[in-house]
């Protein structure tokens, strides 16, 4: 049977250090957001460096020397 439809996000499930998790807890609560927001947050981060480095490690096309 297919999960009704909510108008939200579906559950991601996954299982944190806990020292790593406290971490993200201390920080969200301090700055009054939730966890997922957090994760969510540094997961946008990481992907956008992720996609820099890849763009950056990518070898340039040689120049064509036509007219040289």
């Amino acid at each position: 049977m297919a999960r009704p439809a909510t108008g939200q996000t579906p559950v991601k499930t996954f299982r944190p250090p806990e020292p790593l998790w406290k971490e993200v807890t201390d920080i969200a609560t301090a700055e009054g957001r939730k966890n997922s927001d957090a994760v969510i947050e540094a997961l946008h981060y990481w992907v956008k460096k992720k996609r820099r480095e890849r763009t950056a490690a990518k070898p340039t096309p040689p120049q064509s020397e036509a007219g040289a």
